[in-house]
């Protein structure tokens, strides 16, 4: 089980979005972050702008805090936040998602898709106004 779950959001939405709803929504053990330990720790980081490459020398610094730190690799997961993958009020899903995920899992991180889940998005997908998550 995972000891540490990295969110990584847009650097976009991140400049008016807090993070609060996927801070809550982890604490809470609720949406895309179901099943954690109580004792699993998080952060945040962004995406580093459009086209999401510069989340490879962020993965990387991580790689290296880690090392120094002794913790294992094998125990963090990252979650790419709803804002990255999903329709949702602040954007349409980022159009480099997959390329994202493409870049954290090739430095050896599991991805999952999406953090909190607004249960207004979510109506919104069942009325075919945003895209299926």
């Amino acid at each position: 089980m995972a000891k540490l779950v990295v969110i990584i959001q847009c650097d976009i939405v991140q400049k008016k979005c807090v993070g609060y709803a996927c801070m809550k929504s982890f604490y809470e053990r609720s949406g895309r972050f179901t099943g954690y330990d109580a004792d699993t720790k998080y952060m945040t980081i962004t995406c580093g702008g459009c086209c999401g490459a510069g989340v490879a020398g962020k993965i990387e610094d991580l790689n290296r805090k880690l090392k120094r730190w002794g913790d294992d690799r094998r125990d963090v997961v990252v979650h790419l936040a709803s804002c990255v993958v999903s329709d949702n009020y602040h954007r349409p899903p980022c159009p480099h998602r997959d390329y994202i995920k493409t870049i954290v899992e090739r430095k050896g991180y599991p991805v999952i898709f999406g953090s909190y889940i607004s249960k207004t998005a979510e109506k919104k997908r069942q009325d075919g106004i945003y895209e299926a998550f």
